[in-house]
């Protein structure tokens, strides 16, 4: 006969069977602490993601103030040129009226104005 009990396997000993498991044990917490290092590594680096944008947004924002404020400016400007040049041309009428004429004016206003509208 040839041997039987070579092909057998032998049952495993309790020795054996709690070798198994703090042999597990130990691998899945290696395991576990790798996952908890490449989450905290994630979470890390969403967070530096996040200020970087946050940052950029924050620059293009202050840019787009600063352009538009630039804007007002150069448009309040040319307003206060345009109110101001019609102004000139508004006060250039009266700079043909005769001398004689404004002083009669001016004597009729403050009468006027001293004395009522009627008188």
């Amino acid at each position: 006969m040839a041997h039987a009990g070579l092909n057998q396997t032998a049952p495993p000993t309790p020795s054996a069977d709690l070798a198994l498991l703090v042999s597990t044990e130990l691998e899945l917490d290696e395991r576990l602490n790798q996952a908890r290092e490449r989450a905290r590594i994630t979470v890390e680096s969403a967070y530096v993601d996040a200020g970087a944008r946050s940052q950029a947004e924050e620059r293009a924002l202050t840019e787009a103030s600063e352009r538009s404020k630039a804007e007002v400016e150069v448009e309040r400007d040319k307003r206060t040129r345009e109110v101001l040049a019609e102004g000139e041309r508004q006060a250039a009428r009266f700079d043909t009226v005769p001398d004689a004429k404004v002083a009669l004016l001016a004597e009729v206003v403050v009468n006027r104005l001293l004395h009522g509208v009627g008188e």
